[in-house]
């Protein structure tokens, strides 16, 4: 397992995480890609909705489920390596077939998807607080 270091988008100061062998296919990031644009345009899509009928902030924070999905695809393709295939401890192969990955790359997955499960969903919960702040806006 090695340390892989990324510029911070807002700021200065390096974001670390956890690098691992990718246990997703070329096919599996070009799926996990469609889903995370497709649910990206649907969050914004309901929030552009929701602000149009002046629906309640309550139900702004819907956005959660949308903007989590799409956290998560994205993250995973992001950071190749998906939460399921961690999970199971397996490699995807471009047919979608599984493999047992080694014991070290289980492990090492396995930390990078728990990073991944965390950052999507603190990008759920911020955008479901962005979109119950336009109740107000």
């Amino acid at each position: 397992m090695t340390s892989s270091t990324e510029a911070h988008p807002e700021g200065p100061g390096p974001i670390a995480y956890a690098a691992c062998r990718p246990n997703i296919s070329g096919a599996g990031r070009r799926r996990r890609s469609r889903i995370g644009y497709i649910a990206t345009v649907i969050s914004l899509g309901l929030l552009a909705f929701f602000i149009a009928r002046g629906t309640a902030w309550y139900l702004r924070a819907l956005i959660f489920l949308p903007a989590g999905l799409a956290a998560i695809s994205l993250l995973q393709v992001r950071r190749n390596t998906c939460v399921a295939r961690a999970a199971e401890g397996t490699f995807e192969h471009e047919d979608f077939s599984r493999t047992p990955a080694p014991d070290d790359e289980v492990a090492a997955s396995r930390r990078v998807a728990a990073g991944i499960r965390r950052d999507s969903l603190l990008i759920a919960f911020a955008s479901a607080l962005l979109a119950a702040i336009t109740a107000w806006v």
